[in-house]
Formats: structure tokens, C-alpha cells, sequence
């Protein structure tokens, strides 16, 4: 009785968390009817269309390479959008009039101001050194620009705007001795636990390949902290710079030989959380001009969509229909399962705002098979221990019990599967592994505690076959 208990309580809490998560109201109006209840879940391109973005890609003149410039944007660009959860985004290549473009287009976003945001900054990072600040617009003083010219170096603004740095991207004008567009392996916030310091510090790991080029820099600008604050050590400050905005500068107080160091500066969380986030996103190694901006109908007819439901639905109906007819009270408890874990699948893809494309869809309608073939196992298991003269209940407990390595052997190789096309797929593919994964996740879930419950709950109604019956051996 606890044990039932105990699964009633997990089925409830559950589903109403599916729910909630499926139901809770959002600020979009765009849905009406029926579809409101599924506002949540986001719908892919080829169902709903998007925010289409055209950039050209300026490549610096004498690059070597310029077609493997334009494939390492379109990867940061691409990993950007995929750590924002919008693996459907599709980006392609485009070639003409001598110039390099890639077109982004963003599933089920209409404002083009947040699909730019999605894909965060388009110009490049770097880090340089700093000679001098000052508090005024350089670009007001001839004397402050004079200097710029001297120094062979830019002035650039903080990131609040109120200090502007002089900078030079080439180290302590060693030749070709500087680091643009860093590969950033890891960087995130960590609480200070120096006596003295406060709130957190930022710590990063660079790429092998760029280790040992950063031990360089800062064998260049390593200031002893005796010193800081003098004028010789203000003009060996580094400099991280993005998209022309110094976006930290300080002191390098000891050489970094493996490319892991850490950003000090008292910073609240959430400033060492944006902090991080730049640093994790991924340096472009060309800047982006954007061309155009739009939006992009959907890739399918509503037609389409609509048959493609229709026969879904339909299929769906004559499943359960088969189950009631040849399982009676355990087919109609695979209908409930059934109904249950689409409800789960769709509430998990809206917590975790996935996009449902029509791939996605038949990845649904697959996973409607293998939560009815769980329940078939399960009934026929049932069946052969009433047929060796067990009592019903019995027979349920023992039935779930020889089933439960049968199902989740086959459920974990089909996540397997469902995994290694999420890895190694793209766009709608992973759309389709997206709903798999979930899906028969979710059938292994409603097989052995959904089903369990409701026929423990329906076991006066399940009948005993008459050769058990009567005494006779099967």
C-alpha cells in the first residue's frame, strides 16, 4: 500500500508540473484556439518560420586563407546559437560579388533586435595592452589623438563609457606578438577568497594552441604589485577588448604559463557572470556587417502540417482502439499511458523550451509506439504468470517485475541512438532526437509507474483466462 502511495504522489506531482510548464501563460498573443495550450513549446522554421539575418563577412586583406576564416565564423556562430538552445537555427554560406555572407535564420523568433542578441557580439575580441586612460572623449582633445598616433594605438571606451583606454593590440610593439579572436575553452564566476578582496573574480582557460602566445603577453606585462599604480605599470595594463569596448583592463601580476588566470576587480556576480559570458561565447575571427534583416515564412504549407496532424491523429485513434479491443482494462491503461507521457513530452520540451519541428513531430508519434509496446510486454507477462495459476495480483507484481530489464534495455539503446543523432546531427535531425530522447525517456517512465498504478488500482477487472479458471493446466 505505501508503494502505491509513493507512485501516486510521483504521477500527480508530475503531471501537474507538465502542466504548469505546458500551460503557464506568456506575453505572446500570436496563438489562438487550441493552440493556446501549447504556446509554450517553441515551433520550428519549416511550421512557423523566423528572424532571418544576412551578415557580410569582412575578412582582413592578405589572409591566407579566407574561405577558413568565413567556416571558423559560421562555428562560433553556430555553437553560439546551439548554447542558446536553438539547435533548429539554420546557418548557410553564401558566395558572391567577391565578398564572403552568411545567412542566419532563427526558428520561432519575429524580432529581429533578439535574434541579434541571440547571436551576441559580431566583432572580433582581442587582448591588448594599455598605455593611458583618460576620463573626457579623446576625440575632443588634439593633444589625447596626437598621442593615439604615437603610440600607434586606438582610444576605446569602457564598458560603462565613463574612462576611455589607449590601446594597442600589438604587445609592447613586439613584432606579431598579439592574441586575436582567443579560442576560450572555459571561463565562469568564482567567489574571491583573498583576504582583502571582495565579491567574485572571473577565471578562464584558453586553448593550447593560444597558451603559449598568452605566457608571452604576460612576460611582457607582468607588473610586479609592489608597483602597481605607478605610472610605468599603468602602461602595461591588459586589455580585453570586444567589439571596440574595453571590456576589462588590469594588471598582469604574474607570468600564466597554461593559459588558466583569473580576472580580479571586486566585480558583483552578475558583472562576473557577463564577464564569463563574453569570454565563453566564442571570439570571431572577422568582423560581421549585417546586410539585411527580415522575417522567413514557414518552410512548409499549413496544408502540410495539417495532413501530416490529421494522419497522426488519426493513427493515434486506431492504436487505442486495437489496445481496448484485444487488452480490455490493461489496454485502456495503455491509453492512459499513452495520453500521459505525450502530455510529459510536450510540458519537458516547453520547461526546457526545445523547438518542435515536424520531424520533432514524428519523433512524438514514434515514441507513441514504444510506450503502447511497453505496455503489450507488459500485458502478455501478466497473462503467461495468471496462465501458471497465480492470483492477480501476483501475477501484476510479477509481470512488472520480469519486464523492467526487458524495457529498459530496449529504451536505453533507443536513447543511445537518439543521443548519438543529436551529436552528430543538425537542425531538424536534431529536432527529431530532441522528441526521441524525451519521448521514450518519459514511455519507460509511464510503463513501469504509471501503468503499475493503474493496474494495481484495476486489478478486480482484469479477467483470468478460463483454463486457469477451471483448473486445468495451460
Amino acid at each position: 500500500m505505501k508503494a502505491e502511495r509513493v507512485r501516486l504522489v510521483v504521477v500527480l506531482a508530475v503531471f501537474v508540473l507538465a502542466l504548469l510548464a505546458l500551460l503557464w501563460p506568456t506575453t505572446d498573443k500570436s496563438y489562438s484556439g487550441l493552440a493556446r495550450f501549447f504556446q509554450r513549446v517553441r515551433l520550428g522554421l519549416d511550421i512557423r518560420g523566423g528572424a532571418r539575418l544576412e551578415y557580410r563577412v569582412d575578412v582582413e586583406p592578405g589572409v591566407e586563407n579566407p574561405s577558413q576564416v568565413v567556416d571558423d565564423v559560421w562555428t562560433v556562430l553556430r555553437n553560439r546559437l546551439d548554447s542558446a538552445g536553438y539547435t533548429e537555427a539554420t546557418l548557410r554560406k553564401s558566395f558572391r560579388e567577391d565578398h564572403s555572407f552568411i545567412i542566419v535564420e532563427i526558428p520561432d523568433v519575429t524580432d529581429t533586435t533578439k535574434a541579434e542578441k541571440l547571436l551576441g557580439s559580431v566583432g572580433v575580441m582581442y587582448f591588448g595592452q594599455v598605455l593611458d586612460e583618460s576620463l573626457s572623449d579623446p576625440s575632443t582633445d588634439p593633444r589625447l589623438m596626437d598621442l593615439a598616433r604615437i603610440k600607434k594605438a586606438r582610444w576605446l571606451p569602457s564598458r560603462e563609457g565613463k574612462v576611455w583606454y589607449l590601446v594597442r593590440e600589438e604587445i609592447m610593439l613586439v613584432k606579431d606578438l598579439k592574441l586575436v579572436s582567443p579560442r576560450i575553452v572555459a571561463a565562469s564566476p568564482v567567489p574571491e577568497t583573498r583576504v582583502g578582496r571582495f565579491g567574485y573574480k572571473v577565471t578562464f582557460e584558453l586553448a593550447s594552441k593560444d597558451a603559449e602566445v598568452f605566457k608571452r603577453i604576460t612576460q611582457q606585462l607582468v607588473v610586479p604589485e609592489s608597483a602597481i599604480g605607478t605610472a610605468a605599470a599603468k602602461e602595461k595594463r591588459l586589455a580585453i577588448v570586444l567589439d571596440d569596448v574595453v571590456q576589462f583592463a588590469g594588471y598582469v601580476v604574474s607570468v600564466i604559463p597554461d593559459g588558466k588566470a583569473e580576472i580580479t576587480g571586486n566585480f558583483s556576480l552578475e558583472e562576473a557572470r557577463q564577464l564569463a559570458a563574453i569570454l565563453r561565447s566564442g571570439a570571431l575571427p572577422a568582423r560581421l556587417e549585417k546586410v539585411s534583416a527580415g522575417w522567413v515564412a514557414p518552410l512548409l504549407g499549413s496544408d502540410i502540417i495539417k495532413s501530416s496532424l490529421i494522419a497522426g491523429i488519426i493513427g493515434l485513434v486506431l492504436v487505442m482502439i486495437y489496445m481496448i479491443v484485444f487488452y480490455g482494462v490493461q489496454g485502456i491503461v495503455a491509453d492512459v499511458a499513452l495520453i500521459y507521457n505525450t502530455i510529459l513530452l510536450l510540458g519537458v520540451m516547453a520547461a526546457t523550451r526545445s523547438i518542435l519541428t515536424l520531424p520533432g513531430i514524428a519523433g512524438i508519434f514514434f515514441t507513441i509506439g514504444t510506450t503502447v509496446d511497453g505496455n503489450i510486454i507488459i500485458a502478455e507477462r501478466i497473462k503467461e504468470e495468471l496462465r501458471a495459476g497465480k492470483s492477480v495480483r501476483a501475477a501484476i507484481s510479477a509481470g512488472f517485475e520480469r519486464s523492467f530489464i526487458t524495457l529498459f534495455d530496449a529504451n536505453l539503446t533507443t536513447i543511445i541512438a537518439g543521443l548519438v543523432l543529436y551529436y552528430f546531427g543538425t537542425g531538424t535531425v536534431k529536432g527529431f532526437a530532441i522528441t526521441l530522447i524525451i519521448g521514450v525517456a518519459g514511455s519507460f517512465f509511464v510503463n513501469m509507474v504509471l501503468s503499475r498504478l493503474l493496474t494495481d488500482a484495476f486489478h478486480n477487472f482484469i479477467r483470468v483466462p478460463k483454463a486457469v479458471e477451471r483448473g486445468v493446466e495451460p
